[in-house]
Formats: structure tokens, C-alpha cells, sequence
């Protein structure tokens, strides 16, 4: 369970990089995801169904204690050689995360024909 968890927090850090994270705050409709995948929060790896429940989300303690984990830099095969003895310890950089925004355009109205 342990390793499961850290896979988790390895993919998560390689969603928060900007390329990525662009790719997944603007996906495509997607109807067989909830919200049809419009509402994702990046830092938790989860979708939800309109604005106001992601808003909601990001008031949770589930989503604060996984910002908190997300500020150490996660684990990585240089830090495990220097644990094993090849090299000096560098302690882990803290990060600063921040909260995704959420100033999304209303796209219901861009297909709307009002004439």
C-alpha cells in the first residue's frame, strides 16, 4: 500500500509540471468522466462534477493534506545512492504549491445560437 501511495505522488509530480498541467486543465469533453472532464483538480488526481463541488474540494482536508505532502520534493534514485552511501545527504527541497485556479470561461454559452 505504501508503494502504491508513492507511484501516486510520483505521477501526480510529474502532472504538476506546466506542459502537463495545461494538458490536463484543458482536456477535451469527455462524457464518460464525470463533469465531462472539465473539472479536474491537478494536485489529487480527481474529477468533479461542476465548478462548485471542485471549489468545495479545494476547502476539504483531504486536498490541504495532499498540498502539504506535494511541497517535499518527491523521492528520487540520486537521494536513494546517497542514502545507500554514494555521496553526501542533501536534505529534500521544499516547494511551493499553490492552489490551481479556477477561472475557468462558462463554455455552455459559446455554443449557444441566439438567434
Amino acid at each position: 500500500c505504501v508503494f502504491n501511495l508513492f507511484c501516486i505522488y510520483l505521477q501526480i509530480d510529474v502532472d504538476l509540471k506546466e506542459e502537463n498541467a495545461d494538458k490536463l486543465l484543458n482536456q477535451e469533453v469527455d462524457f464518460d468522466r464525470p463533469g465531462n472532464a472539465q473539472f479536474y483538480c491537478l494536485h489529487c488526481a480527481r474529477y468533479f462534477i461542476d465548478d462548485q463541488a471542485l471549489k468545495e474540494h479545494f476547502r476539504t482536508k483531504v486536498h490541504k493534506r495532499r498540498m502539504k505532502a506535494l511541497e517535499l520534493e518527491p523521492y528520487s534514485i540520486e537521494e536513494s545512492e546517497r542514502a545507500a552511501g554514494k555521496g553526501s545527504y542533501v536534505p529534500p527541497k521544499k516547494r511551493k504549491i499553490e492552489t490551481q485556479p479556477t477561472d475557468k470561461p462558462d463554455l455552455r454559452m459559446e455554443n449557444v445560437d441566439m438567434n
